[in-house]
């Protein structure tokens, strides 16, 4: 199911609770990890992760329906103090936090975040993109089903083709 969006964004395609668990689990997140979400729509892999993966979590929306919703539930789900929504256009965003950076973008977008993003980037992050592979960029590790890629930094703000 993919909703439109109805006044700013990307049209939004909600995941099913199984497919956050293998996104987060596929990235292996762990306690204490700082978890980005760039366009997090209603926040549900940032409460996940929060909630079963013991991470701090921060995500990025431009529309100000799905912030109110995250927020929303993320009170619901009473990680509020510990899940950071910000309302805002994901280009203009610092990530420089992030442990683990959860991108579900499409090529477009992502063409337009990369190589740019690397600069605000720290060299231990692990990038995890759910459906959309990084163009010219190999990944580390690949989900069985092709839907998962990994990109790992490595020292200093490059990933493989990109410096």
């Amino acid at each position: 199911m993919v909703v439109l969006p109805i006044f700013f964004g990307a049209p939004w395609h909600p995941l099913l609770p199984r497919t956050i668990q293998r996104i987060l689990r596929f990235a292996e997140v762990r306690p204490g990890e700082n978890f980005c979400d760039l366009g997090c729509g209603e926040g549900r892999v940032l409460i996940t992760a929060t909630k079963q993966f013991s991470a701090n979590s921060i995500g990025v929306e431009i529309d100000p329906i799905k912030v109110y919703f995250a927020r929303l539930w993320a009170r619901i789900n009473r990680v509020g103090d510990k899940v950071v929504i910000t309302r805002g256009n994901l280009f203009d965003f610092d990530p420089s936090s992030a442990d683990v950076l959860y991108l579900y973008l499409t090529h477009q977008a992502m063409d337009q975040l990369f190589p740019e993003i690397l600069k605000k980037l720290k060299p231990s992050v692990r990038i995890v993109s759910y459906r959309f592979c990084l163009r010219g960029m190999d990944p580390q590790k690949v989900s069985e089903d092709k839907t998962l890629f990994l990109y790992q930094l490595n020292k200093g703000n490059k990933i493989n083709n990109y410096q």
